[in-house]
């Protein structure tokens, strides 16, 4: 995977600024350390740049950006395309003629055979530009499950694109103003949701966004959609032998992401799907042993740090294991270094061990891992799903059927505790009361009640009309417009694959691996095993009531049953531990020495108290985090002349 970027004038009048498209990749090198390219049109209206993680095809016929013979269709693609070798065959079916072993090059022919309508036959994972000389067209589009970002601004009569915010912040003209509606969202669900993000007037494509730019007399319009979305009933499935579906479409997946010139390995937590994962891998490489990755943490109590249970299981399963332990002191030490790198505010501690497992890989010699991402979501595999299908049947329909009046008084009752628990259940009492859903993601740090109390008074007046819950409310109103009978999970499910999922597990999985210019793939989230699981039973899903019961039961086959069903528990830092800790003490010096800036948006001395006295549970950090990456991101985007906030 690569870094990509360019520039298109929005007027007929030529507008593009060599030496700023030369400026713009710049800072994707990490992304790109095998190679750059930049292209211009001869009309001086469109540029594109690129930098190079050469994976398949290291030649220098895989360089890029890339164009068709004549030059006249010109593509900067980062990602990979897995059914590349079965769309190529077809193109040279039609005459077509290849000069590399390259996925990139069937892009540009794709396109010729089928415009925009390509994006529909494409197997991978994807953000890319494409410029259609003839037409005098631009495409941008990201992959349908969300795993490479595509960044886009308009600015100075320019559509500016990149696959991180950093690069389009080289153009001088772009605004460096944060986006106050976005850092009040980014508040509740520990990142910006798409369109938006942080920085005024940047946004980012959803999931399966195609945008078109195409000129009309002498201005260009611009549209956005998305070119498919995760409803229900995607796929006919044989419902006798969803087992064998499941696990060939997962063998299959695996397989498909091998695809690679250099060193594939497998992000290991011990866990069920990481144990799937390499056991599908190790046979379709035998003899040779899987490369396998796991970071410790040292602060951690022994039965939170599964790093020991990974290591067992890998000796078990005969890999090639390797492994590191970290500690706050390698936070503190990198802190502004993975803030630059998440580009945006990502508030998942997950990113601290993502960035450091991914830097072993590389310096080990594996460029490209797979990882697990989109198997809890696909296959309700989270405590917490289950907590919400308990909570919906057993609390929110019963209480939907009370007099309004009565959870009114609830309401105001819950209001006035300052016990997290309560907060939580008046907000849900809140959403009733205002005929709003029960869910709106797996993970919330602040509801709209807790939220204002961490908010400034200033700020909360200014914002006292918004409510974070309008970020779902369009995906349930296209969910019930397609799937009017559409269950709770599937529910759960659409809200998950378009928002969590993709902006911000996804996103620090890009970000952390790709700072250290390495790959990951994860083949739970193929095109074909989605449809798969959008399609079959709930039961299927929730087997004699356990969570994730297909994954499960698959791997099982392959190691005890005691080791599969064991309780899950995730892959994370010590962020209680931490806050207790030289990190505490870090974020007190940040509030202070930031005091006056940070008290335009925040009651500093709330969260000051909060630090020092409401740290007896992991939600606490947890929220205390959102914040504390934030003040962070501030820091290290202003030493660079980015956002002020």
């Amino acid at each position: 995977m690569c870094g990509i970027c360019g520039i298109v004038s929005l007027t007929s009048e030529p507008s593009i600024d060599i030496e700023i498209l030369q400026k713009i990749p710049n800072v994707l090198q990490h992304r790109g350390p095998d190679g750059n390219g930049i292209w211009i049109d001869d009309s001086k209206k469109v540029g594109f740049g690129h930098q190079r993680l050469a994976i398949v095809d290291l030649s220098d016929a895989g360089q890029q950006p890339m164009a068709t013979p004549d030059g006249m269709v010109q593509v900067t693609f980062n990602g990979e395309i897995y059914n590349f070798q079965e769309l190529r065959s077809d193109l040279e079916k039609e005459g077509y003629r290849f000069r590399s072993r390259t996925d990139t090059e069937v892009l540009l022919y794709l396109y010729e055979m089928y415009g925009e309508g390509m994006v529909d036959r494409l197997d991978g994972d994807f953000g890319f530009g494409l410029w259609d000389g003839r037409r005098r067209k631009l495409l941008l589009a990201r992959d349908r499950a969300g795993v490479k970002p595509v960044y886009y601004t308009r600015v100075s009569d320019q559509l500016l694109f990149a696959s991180e915010i950093k690069s389009l912040l080289q153009h001088p003209d772009v605004s460096r103003e944060m986006d106050e509606e976005s850092f009040y969202h980014y508040l509740t669900y520990l990142v910006v949701p798409s369109p938006k993000t942080l920085v005024k007037g940047i946004y980012k494509l959803p999931t399966a966004g195609l945008l078109t730019l195409e000129y009309a007399d002498r201005n260009a319009s611009v549209n956005i959609q998305q070119y498919w979305e995760p409803f229900p009933g995607k796929m006919q499935v044989d419902k006798n032998d969803l087992d064998g579906q499941f696990e060939s479409l997962l063998r299959k997946s695996v397989e498909k992401r091998m695809m690679s010139d250099v060193p594939v390995g497998v992000l290991f937590s011990g866990g069920v799907d990481s144990t799937l994962n390499t056991v599908l891998f190790q046979k379709a490489v035998k003899p040779d042993p899987v490369k396998t990755y796991n970071v410790g943490i040292k602060e951690t109590n022994r039965h939170q740090d599964e790093s020991h249970w990974a290591r067992r299981m890998a000796t078990q399963l005969g890999t090639e294991h390797h492994e590191i332990e970290i500690t706050q002191d390698d936070l503190l030490d990198t802190v502004t270094a993975l803030a630059e790198f998440q580009d945006e505010p990502l508030a998942d501690p997950v990113c601290v061990p993502l960035y450091f497992v991914t830097k072993l890989a590389r310096e080990t010699g594996t460029v490209v891992l797979q990882a697990g991402e989109g198997a809890d979501e696909l296959f309700c595999g989270y405590d917490n799903y289950r907590r919400f299908l308990r909570h919906n049947r057993n609390y929110w329909k019963p209480l939907s059927r009370m007099p309004s009046f009565i959870n009114q008084i609830g309401f105001r009752i819950l209001q006035r505790s300052t016990a997290p628990r309560n907060q939580k259940m008046a907000d849900a009492l809140r959403r009733l009361i205002h005929h709003q859903e029960f869910f709106m993601s797996s993970a919330v740090a602040y509801y709209e009640g807790e939220k204002q109390s961490v908010i400034s008074t200033d700020f909360k007046n200014r914002f006292a009309s918004y409510d974070s819950y309008d970020i779902v409310a369009p995906l349930y109103e296209r969910i019930a417009a397609q799937n009017p009978d559409a269950s709770f999970l599937e529910k759960m499910t659409f809200i998950e694959l378009q928002l969590r999922l993709p902006e911000l597990l996804l996103m620090r999985v890009d970000k952390m691996s790709m700072a250290n210019s390495v790959e990951v793939r994860v083949p739970f989230l193929d095109r074909d095993l989605v449809d798969f699981a959008l399609s079959v039973p709930e039961s299927f899903k929730l087997r004699d009531r356990v969570s994730k019961e297909p994954v499960k039961r698959l791997a099982a086959r392959y190691v005890s049953h005691g080791q599969i069903y064991k309780p899950k528990k995730g892959f994370g830092a010590p962020i209680q531990e931490w806050f207790h800790g030289r990190v505490g003490d870090h974020m007190r010096s940040l509030l202070e020495e930031d005091r006056v800036e940070l008290e335009a948006f925040f009651d500093v001395p709330h969260i000051k108290r909060s630090l020092d006295n409401s740290l007896s549970t992991v939600n606490q950090a947890f929220q205390l985090w959102v914040i504390y990456n934030l003040i962070i991101w501030r820091r290290a985007m202003c030493s660079n002349g980015g956002t002020n906030i």
